[in-house]
């Protein structure tokens, strides 16, 4: 499964895990980096999350609580399409 969260970042999962990608440059040509592994989708969501509030530009508080509001708003409709008992149902 893969979920497209922006033009540069997705999760990927694997046999093993939950991966965040990157895409990036190489020798001329876009290639998808894995930079983080999680155990579960939840946790790579909520990294992915964090990680586009700490790269984000906003200069100011005010900036900063509404990039934090719309951040957060885009990952809550995320996760409501992730069941909380995913990994109980994987595995039964």
């Amino acid at each position: 499964m893969v979920i497209q969260i922006s033009k540069e970042l997705r999760i990927r999962g694997t046999k093993y895990c939950w991966q965040l990608e990157a895409l990036r440059q190489y020798k001329g040509k876009d290639e998808w980096r894995a930079f983080k592994w999680h155990s579960t989708i939840d946790s790579a969501l909520r990294e992915a999350a964090q990680r586009e509030i700490r790269l984000n530009a906003s200069t100011d508080l005010t900036d900063a609580i509404e990039a934090v509001e719309q951040i957060g708003a885009k990952y809550a409709r995320i996760f409501d399409g992730v069941p909380s008992d995913i990994e109980s149902r994987r595995t039964a």
